[in-house]
């Protein structure tokens, strides 16, 4: 007889595979089949997403420079925006002139970090870099580390460690783990950083000229979900 897969199980899934990136590891690791975990990461990543209407917010001197503040401090409208509850393109509609050069270099060390991803571990399908790594991007951006640092961690990681890309683990899930190594390594390397960070730049010039996607076409973009009956799954058999 098949055993039920409890609720706890399924809600360990989707934690784990974003930490290991591997269906067959979360399969080892829960006692489960692959099967299950393709089932289960498919339906999580289907969920419905209820969307709340923000209330209007008076945008007066006081709140522009509370805009203004934020973003110099975290770097990131999303989280400007969900902090002062107002929208995103409001965030951006205020943004001081210093701000809106700071938001420019933040882009572009964004494009650089998805276009090394992209030369890195080749198209992922029908997409240039996968989904799952766009979104470790932004979550490792989130955390703290900044797109710039990921892909100086990432160069750390191939480049100068020497480690070759495994077929099985294209993936950017690795930074977090060695990101402090590898600002260790450029502490003690100003001069090696600088020169490295010099290249980056030309490579972003050469990269918006010889790879025909724009990143901006493929980070931030919404998908639509289709609504579930999570009821329906729970306690299902594996």
């Amino acid at each position: 007889m098949a055993k039920k897969i409890s609720d706890d199980i399924i809600a360990q899934i989707p934690e784990l595979y974003e930490k290991y990136g591997s269906k067959k590891k979360v399969a080892e690791e829960l006692g489960i089949s692959t099967t299950s975990v393709t089932k289960y990461l498919n339906i999580y990543q289907g969920a419905p997403v209820e969307v709340v209407r923000k209330a209007r917010v008076k945008v007066d001197e006081e709140m522009i420079a509370k805009i203004n503040e934020l973003f110099a401090s975290c770097k990131n409208m999303a989280q400007v925006a969900r902090e002062l509850n107002i929208s995103s393109s409001t965030v951006k509609n205020h943004l001081s002139e210093e701000n809106l050069q700071l938001k420019s270099k933040l882009n572009d060390d964004r494009d650089a970090l998805w276009f090394y991803i992209y030369r890195l571990f080749g198209p992922d399908g029908d997409k240039p870099v996968s989904d799952w790594n766009v979104t470790q991007m932004q979550k490792h951006q989130r955390m703290g580390m900044s797109y710039k640092s990921q892909l100086l961690t990432l160069k750390w990681f191939y480049e100068i460690k020497g480690n070759r890309v495994k077929e099985q683990y294209k993936t950017i899930g690795i930074i977090p783990y060695v990101y402090d190594e590898a600002a260790a390594y450029y502490k003690s390397q100003d001069k090696k950083q600088k020169e490295i960070e010099a290249a980056i730049e030309r490579q972003l010039e050469k990269d918006r000229v010889e790879i025909k996607y724009n990143p901006s076409d493929y980070i931030g973009k919404k998908k639509k979900r289709n609504q579930i009956d999570l009821d329906s799954i729970v306690g299902d058999d594996e």
